[in-house]
């Protein structure tokens, strides 16, 4: 019978092929039935279903999917009903369950995908490796791709306007280890379709790339890793094989891989018989995991308080030693008044806000203060208001310091404690442990059927693919060659991109187009992938042709930067916790490039020196891209104090520098350019600037950034004088000299960063809680509006401070007149604001607010203003005033600040 128009089963089973004729005979209420070779059989009515409704159902343009395999060859598809049948160019058919077949349509037949996909495919002709006269590798593979599934991450980036949630996958497990933020990071890549987990230096990207595989294994999917390069998958088999899991793998790509895996293939699985667990035991260990990971999560956020505590303290007790070795005074600092040392850091600062608010410009402290202190804080012994009032105040600020600092100590011991009597260590041990016991179970029955493992041919990469992905569930390759690896139109589960930063969005494209999910992991502040002049040229003009969004240009963008400017709405995590570099080294990028946001988990120890600068002097040591006298200080000053140290690493931004240093010192130490040491670390690395001026190469943030996050114990950085210059070589130099104390040629001092926080927050507390002050509104206001811009990525290394004194911002009164000086060292004349570097804690910008009323009808009031901004000048410090009846303050401030930074 013709198979394109009926469907016969008889007794469950299709036999539509073989049957020639069928009739229903009415008088023996059976089936006769007769088969092609001429037999005729007769069949109870209930043992034959016969379908005679058959409708084709439109295959242009689309695929056929069954149970997620694609099937190829296809020539005609019919609906029977629950059933389909499809018919293959060659005559062979096969009958499936409607609900095991899916028939999807291209994505390019919506026309925005469509739009972005041509801009693709114009782009990939002229950019990369040529392979002939006029077609590249990269426009090779867009021509091949002619469908892409609706299913498809590609689909998604196409055409981003709508994100997909799933449901979450339950009882996530962390075999290799887990914080808070991977945790969250390994969650959300499987409650989206598109998620970023953003990975600063040191914070465990690997480790979470990791959990995300096992966690795919473990509900029966298939995950893909891929980079631009292969030293990044590498890793990840590495990591895997160090558990002795390297077997789930497949590391494939290019050619030279694919040989190797053919040629390398055991036909044998790693001894798996004691990794398989009982039922009752199985369940016992999952309810340990269950509970305890809740239990360990709570933990870690109290070691992450301590880690930011410990942090503080450090802080803390380097503004200290600024604020001893500058300002602090003998006589002050032998000052003693038992029940005001016994307050809290706390109390202390409150006291020094009511004598502001309440005593100001007051030589002394009035005698219905001293009684409210008397009552309020305990304060009983008054010669204490004897001492004039800047000696009061700065024994105040002294003992802030002191209380606080012995405050954070009780603090950190409090949760030490709490982490011993936990015994953290081990319990997250144990959990580890226990998960990679659930996960290693799991493998143990996915390979139980076969005793010999199955060893695959070239031909069955792309032949039998299906049966390769089951074998080894995890393919790692690069961004460029994935597509190479997979058959048409099958969708890997779970892709991984990991250093998308480096990733371009051509190849980045091609491999979301093989992957339903896709986890997006880089840091746009590591080393991004390189675009020739030219290439930029050209992308710009194709880009400028189709009306697309920003994040889409070739040009200024890595599939990273493109991926999460295409959508607000798209799941992104910050990997915090950083276990690599002494704090120190650290905390420069944390403030330069990561807005404080990192949780720095190393340990900083008494006397440690991880900081070192050694500023070369002026001359014509520098010739283009090599530089003598930085050579020589490397040569004879640095290495012959570093001879106990088995692990260097010289970083330069010049190849003539690097290989000018090499000849002259020889291969005892690693000396390269900063690319070479992306995903490396050092114990010791030398960073060495060469140029004598401050150009977009030897600065770029993301050079230095990664050079600075190579070293582990030490940083020695050797370079011109950029102190002066707005750069990050001329932040970094400031930052290492605030550090290490250094004296350095200024007239201003350094900022008390801490202390004054801590003023505003209370001030500002003050205020709310007082009818006396309603005067403070606008600087309420403008506080909220400095805060806002302070936020921008920009402003990002900038902090700002209330209310802080003169006195403590002027270090050097010989400019002054003696009616200046007066003025300056009166303990209540005060900045409204200060806006400062994070980094030195040196002042950048005065911010006045000038109320109409006290400021434009009080003539003492505007002299004092004018004084200010004279004394303010004669020491560079730049000033801003803004009237309260004024408008437009937010673009006046930041165009400021973009003027003096």
């Amino acid at each position: 019978m013709n198979i394109e128009k009926n469907l016969i089963f008889i007794k469950g089973e299709d036999k539509t092929d073989k049957v020639e004729y069928c009739k229903y005979n009415s008088f023996t209420k059976k089936y006769d039935v007769t088969f092609s070779s001429g037999a005729i059989f007769s069949y109870n009515y209930n043992n034959v279903v016969w379908i005679r409704d058959a409708k084709d159902i439109n295959i242009d343009n689309k695929v056929v999917y069954v149970k997620d395999k694609p099937l190829v060859t296809v020539k005609k598809v019919i609906s029977f009903g629950d059933y389909i049948r499809v018919i293959h160019t060659n005559g062979y058919n096969e009958l499936y369950k409607r609900n095991d077949i899916t028939i999807e349509e291209s994505c390019l037949k919506n026309p925005k995908a469509n739009n972005c996909f041509q801009y693709l495919k114009d782009l990939s002709k002229s950019m990369g490796l040529m392979l002939d006269g006029s077609k590249t590798f990269l426009g090779k593979q867009y021509d091949k791709v002619t469908y892409i599934s609706p299913k498809s991450a590609l689909a998604f980036y196409l055409n981003p306007e709508h994100l997909e949630e799933h449901r979450s996958i339950k009882n996530i497990i962390f075999p290799f280890g887990f914080n808070l933020s991977q945790r969250e990071a390994t969650e959300k890549a499987f409650a989206n379709k598109v998620s970023v987990i953003e990975g600063p230096p040191g914070t465990g990207k690997t480790q979470t790339i990791l959990n995300i595989i096992a966690n795919a294994i473990m509900n029966d999917k298939t995950v893909a890793v891929v980079s631009n390069n292969n030293s990044a998958t590498e890793n990840v088999y590495e990591k895997l094989s160090k558990y002795n899991l390297g077997f789930i793998a497949a590391t494939l790509g290019r050619r030279e891989n694919k040989e190797n895996f053919i040629n390398n293939q055991s036909g044998t699985y790693v001894d798996m018989t004691r990794w398989k667990l009982e039922p009752s035991e199985k369940q016992s260990i999952i309810e340990r995991i269950n509970k305890s990971k809740d239990e360990i999560s709570n933990m870690l956020s109290k070691k992450n308080k301590l880690a930011n505590i410990k942090n503080e303290l450090s802080e803390l007790k380097l503004e200290k030693k600024h604020f001893e070795k500058e300002y602090l005074s003998e006589d002050v600092a032998n000052l003693k008044y038992n029940t005001i040392s016994q307050l809290k850091a706390d109390s202390i600062m409150k006291l020094l806000i009511e004598l502001e608010l309440y005593g100001k410009g007051l030589e002394k402290v009035p005698i219905k203060i001293r009684v409210k202190n008397l009552f309020k804080y305990g304060i009983y012994n008054f010669k204490f208001y004897s001492n004039p009032i800047d000696e009061v105040l700065d024994y105040l600020y002294y003992l802030y310091y002191k209380n606080k600092e012995n405050e954070i100590n009780n603090d950190i011991e409090k949760i030490e404690r709490e982490l011993r009597i936990f015994n953290f260590d081990n319990e997250l041990k144990e959990y580890s442990n226990n998960a990679l016991k659930i996960f290693k179970d799991k493998l143990s029955k996915n390979y139980s059927k076969n005793s010999s493992r199955q060893v695959f041919t070239e031909e069955d990469l792309w032949k039998r693919f299906d049966k390769v992905i089951n074998e080894y569930p995890v393919i790692l390759s690069t961004t460029h060659s994935l597509r190479n690896c997979i058959p048409d139109n099958l969708l890997i589960d779970y892709l991984i991109v990991d250093e998308a930063s480096q990733v371009d969005i051509l190849t980045g494209a091609l491999a979301l187009s093989c992957a339903k999910n896709v986890v997006v992991v880089g840091d746009l502040m590591q080393l991004p992938n390189v675009i020739s002049e030219e290439d930029k040229k050209i992308s710009k003009k194709i880009f400028d042709t189709y009306k697309l969004k920003d994040a889409y240009d070739f040009s200024n963008n890595n599939l990273l930067s493109s991926i999460t400017g295409l959508n607000n709405g798209i799941k992104k995590t910050l990997l915090k916790e950083h276990y690599r570099c002494h704090p120190k080294i650290i905390n420069f990028c944390n403030k330069e490039f990561y807005n404080d946001e990192l949780i720095i988990l190393t340990e900083e120890k008494e006397g440690d020196s991880p900081l070192v600068l050694y500023k070369t002097k002026e001359g014509n040591h520098a010739r283009g891209t090599i530089n003598i006298r930085q050579i020589d200080v490397i040569k004879d000053e640095v290495l012959p104090k570093l001879k106990d140290e088995k692990s260097i690493a010289v970083i330069l931004p010049y190849r003539k520098q690097t290989d000018e240093l090499s000849r002259i010192i020889g291969d005892t130490v690693e000396a390269d350019t900063v690319h070479k040491f992306q995903g490396r670390e050092k114990d010791v690395v030398i960073l060495s600037t060469v140029s004598n001026e401050i150009n977009d190469f030897v600065d770029n943030s993301n050079l230095i950034n990664v050079a600075i996050s190579r070293a582990v114990k030490k940083l020695i950085v050797v370079t011109s004088d950029f102190e002066n210059v707005d750069s990050n070589i001329g932040d970094l130099i400031k930052y290492i000299q605030y550090n290490n104390l250094e004296v350095v040629e200024s007239e201003v001092s350094s900022i008390f960063d801490l202390l004054y926080k801590s003023y505003g927050e209370k001030l500002v507390e003050t205020i709310k809680n007082s009818k006396k002050v309603s005067n403070f509104d606008s600087e309420n206001l403008m506080y909220a509006l400095i805060e806002e811009v302070l936020s921008k990525s920009e402003f990002a290394n900038l902090s700002a401070a209330i209310h802080v004194p003169l006195r403590m911002i002027i270090r050097n009164t010989e400019k002054l007149t003696a009616e200046e000086r007066k003025f300056v060292l009166n303990p209540w004349t005060h900045t409204d604001f200060l806006i400062y570097s994070k980094l030195d804690k040196k002042p950048v910008l005065v911010v006045e607010v000038d109320g109409y009323k006290y400021h434009a009808q009080n003539k003492k009031q505007l002299e004092r203003d004018k004084r200010k901004d004279k004394i303010l000048e004669k020491y560079n410090v730049p000033i801003i005033r803004f009237s309260t009846t004024g408008s437009g303050e937010k673009k006046s401030l930041e165009d400021k600040l973009r003027k003096v930074i």
